[in-house]
């Protein structure tokens, strides 16, 4: 509900007058919307069962699809570049231009996949898309609001995917569940977590350490079931006991 105070058709940028002036941000006049306070003082929220069948923990939460998406349609390129950076590590190039996605309405009769496929089709972006693609497309199965979808343009989602590991195996997954089985067995995903973790907390590049305390810190997160307080205490004491390697610019304060 409205405050009491607070008129709905005080201006926001309105200068205060004499009794107003000097007073307290509080209780200077705001802007209401009577309507839209009804509205939300009325809301209720329920608990809403989600298809465990389907979902895969934070990799298919709501929140983190629709921020890897755009408004209206859902973006397998962001979700891929996510995978293929946070989670696994890899490193992408720039794109060699800045490249508008197709607008749905171009091409009315493809569905998200198919149009990104077509828009990176070049040979210039596929050393990268060839990688961020198949990853992203496994999530297609959620639209841009993280819904669960089972058609787009009345056919079916393909939702296959797939990924060339750094030794150059490739597996392939249908869907979140099974990507994220993979992404929960592969050392890729402990390593490049390792790695994001010590860049957060030592406040340097990972190639600041030495490369065998970098295999160090990996092997120990590995044996101890991936412990993320034990890795934090190990990476503090690995980088309070080791100066920065020389090779790695460090900032003077």
């Amino acid at each position: 509900p409205a405050p009491q105070d607070a008129p709905a058709t005080a201006a926001p940028n309105a200068a205060p007058n004499a009794a107003q002036a000097g007073t307290p941000e509080a209780a200077k006049p705001m802007v209401v919307d009577d309507g839209l306070a009804a509205a939300l003082a009325a809301a209720t929220f329920r608990d809403v069962p989600l298809d465990p069948g389907q979902r895969a923990g934070l990799l298919t939460h709501p929140y983190l699809l629709s921020a890897f998406a755009y408004t209206a349609t859902s973006s397998p390129i962001h979700r891929g570049v996510f995978l293929s950076r946070s989670e696994l590590g890899r490193s992408l190039k720039q794109p060699p231009e800045a490249v508008a996605p197709l607008a749905p309405d171009l091409h009315p009769q493809l569905t998200t996949r198919e149009r990104v496929a077509l828009q990176t089709n070049a040979e210039s972006c596929r050393s990268c898309h060839s990688l961020i693609n198949p990853l992203g497309f496994a999530l297609e199965a959620f639209d841009a609001t993280g819904r669960l979808r089972r058609e787009e343009q009345s056919r079916p989602i393909d939702d296959s995917g797939a990924y060339v590991s750094r030794a150059g195996e490739e597996i392939r997954f249908r869907g979140a569940r099974e990507l994220a089985r993979f992404l929960t067995t592969t050392t890729e995903t402990g390593d490049a977590f390792v790695e994001q973790l010590y860049h957060y907390l030592a406040k340097q590049p990972y190639r600041a350490a030495a490369e065998p305390e970098q295999r160090r810190l990996r092997e120990q997160f590995a044996a101890e079931n991936y412990n993320i307080r034990s890795l934090a205490a190990a990476i503090a004491a690995s980088f309070a006991s080791s100066p920065p390697s020389p090779t790695v610019p460090v900032p003077v304060p």
